[in-house]
Order: C-alpha cells, then structure tokens, then sequence
C-alpha cells in the first residue's frame, strides 16, 4: 500500500453505530455520520481541535437565492499528522431562512453552528474519515455487519482490558477477581461474554471516578 494511503486507510471505516439512515424529499435515502464522532476522531489521530486541526480564515455570508437564503461558509480546514503538516480551502452552505411546502418562512437559528460542524465534516471526508460511507459501501448490509462486528470486537478487548487492569492494580486481586466472575457468570476473565465484559467495565469506570482511584 502506498504511504499516501496511510491515513485514509486508517480513518476510512466508522463504527456504524454512530451513522444514521436519512431520508430527504427529492433525494435518494443515504447513510450520514454523526458530526461529532468524526471530530472525536480527528481529535484522537491530530490532536485538540483549534491546534491538531480545524478551521481558520472562517467567513460567513448569507447569500440570497430566491426565496431561500444561504450561510455560506469560506474557509481554511487544516491539519498536522506527525510531521506532516496540511491545509485546503473549503467552501459550504446550509439554509438560513427558506419557505416551507406550506408557504410559511422559516429561520434555522442553528444554522450558523451547523455550517461550521458540517464543513469541518465535509473537510475530514477529504482526508478518508468515512470513506467507506461516501463512496456507497454501507449501503451493503452484509459489509456493515462486518464492519459492526469489527467495532464490536475491538470495544469487547478494550473491556477486558480494562478489568485486567482493575484486578492488577487491586490491593486484593483475588476478591476483586471473584467479584468479577460472579457478576459475569464466568470461569475466567478470557470467557466473559459482551454485554457482562461492557457492564463490568462500565462499573469499574464509575467506581474509579468516584473514588479517584480504586483498591477493592
């Protein structure tokens, strides 16, 4: 695989739990992805959004167009990767005000806020995050119940790990190992099915929280 590919290679696939089917008049039905997932990751792979990346240069216009009027967004998106440093123009509109079916005009008061979430999505589309996505693969059921179980899979060792750690760092392994598998209905920590390895995690999680930190 080329080295361009690294990163979108590595961002392409998103967890299908954090997608949503969306149906618009006039439109074919598509497969949109939470906004806010996508900075998530870009958070993870960049850094703090304002210094990993972002926008920069951001003008906001309301451009007139019939009886609908525009927030249209022009801007810098940029980005560092390590050692590699990236930017490029981006351009964008959501509807500000407009006429309903029903004659009404209407004002959208978020709509300076969602041109803003929307282009900064649109930006990470660019550099592969949800590629998968746009380039129609989710619109195979069987490809993302693959993609599911994968995200799945990867959340599942994440719990485990977590209880690893808990029992490791307990002043007493042995009661907190026993407190586990009871709750679990296992023989080992390995055997712990999901949905008791994603409670069990959840609980140490808020213990840890409540007590800064936890030596059951």
């Amino acid at each position: 695989m080329s080295d361009n590919l690294t990163l979108w290679e590595s961002v392409k696939k998103i967890d299908p739990s954090f997608t949503k089917n969306v149906n618009v008049s006039g439109r074919q039905p598509f497969t949109n992805i939470d906004a806010y997932y996508l900075i998530q990751l870009a958070t993870e792979r960049f850094g703090a959004y304002g210094t990993g990346f972002g926008l920069r240069d951001v003008r906001i216009d309301e451009v007139p167009l019939g009886e609908t009027t525009l927030a249209k967004l022009s801007g810098t998106f940029f980005y560092t990767d390590g050692t590699t440093e990236g930017a490029f123009p981006v351009v964008n509109a959501v509807k500000l005000g407009y006429q309903t079916s029903k004659g009404y005009a209407k004002v959208d008061e978020d709509a300076y806020k969602k041109v803003i979430t929307n282009s900064i999505g649109k930006a990470l589309s660019y550099l592969g995050f949800g590629a998968d996505i746009y380039m129609g693969k989710f619109e195979d059921a069987a490809y993302v119940q693959e993609v599911a179980q994968e995200f799945e899979q990867e959340e599942y060792f994440g719990y485990l790990t977590t209880i690893r750690a808990y029992i490791d760092q307990a002043e007493h392994p042995d009661k907190v190992t026993a407190w586990v598998l009871e709750r679990a209905g296992a023989e080992r920590v390995e055997t712990i099915d999901y949905p008791h390895a994603k409670e069990i995690a959840k609980l140490i999680t808020q213990k840890q929280k409540r007590s800064g930190h936890d030596h059951a």
